[in-house]
């Protein structure tokens, strides 16, 4: 039986910016509640967990009329896909941020509905088993011409993640806040360098901890 011999394909240069729409309104929101003093604003910690990682972060909530909150986060998002992406085993991570509207009270009190839009910085590790020699559209698992190679990579990619999703706020007392998500979306890459690596659609539970002032 021929051995596995690995193959390291050479990671490429890794650079970003980002979008300029994305922080036009950035600027433009914080220039227009820079002045709202007296608004009730809450900061914390949030983590939300999907099938294939986790996402530890920052959240900073503010109130910009009596039933809407623009809310924001900073974090970073670790992955294992394990083989649910183009390779065998997909794994990795890297920084983002997040922007979104949430509607208070919506059904009932205490429920709120909510969308965001997630931007994602990841570097995923992926390998796979490759059978150097073998033509395009051909099963050479038996051919003996073929040698069994695990071919490594990374490939840096921007992921946008627009989700919708519900949570529910627990008051623990008049200024902590316990509020439990569930959010659906899509994972779509916008911007790769390197082999094209798993996306789709994603459901996350979280949690977030908040102190409100």
């Amino acid at each position: 039986m021929k051995s596995v011999s690995p193959l390291k394909i050479a990671k490429q240069p890794f650079s970003f910016t980002l979008p300029k729409i994305m922080r036009t309104i950035l600027l433009l929101f914080f220039l227009s509640v820079s002045s709202a003093v007296f608004s009730q604003k809450s900061i914390g910690f949030e983590v939300q967990a999907y099938p294939a990682g986790v996402v530890p972060g920052l959240r900073f909530d503010i109130l910009i009329t009596n039933n809407s909150v623009f809310t924001s986060r900073a974090g970073y998002n670790f992955t294992d896909r394990r083989d649910w992406g183009k390779h065998d085993n997909e794994e990795g991570g890297g920084p983002g941020f997040s922007i979104g509207l949430i509607r208070k009270d919506v059904f009932t009190d205490d429920l709120n509905l909510h969308i965001r839009s997630d931007l994602w910085f990841m570097n995923i590790d992926w390998e796979e088993l490759r059978y150097i020699g073998c033509p395009e559209g051909f099963n050479c698992t038996q051919t003996l011409d073929a040698i069994p190679t695990l071919v490594t990579g990374t490939t840096n990619v921007t992921i946008f993640q627009p989700t919708i999703g519900l949570d529910y706020n627990f008051e623990l007392n008049p200024n902590v806040l316990l509020r439990p998500s569930v959010s659906f979306g899509y994972e779509i890459n916008v911007k790769t360098e390197g082999e094209d690596v798993g996306e789709g659609a994603i459901l996350l539970l979280g949690l977030n901890l908040a102190y409100q002032f």
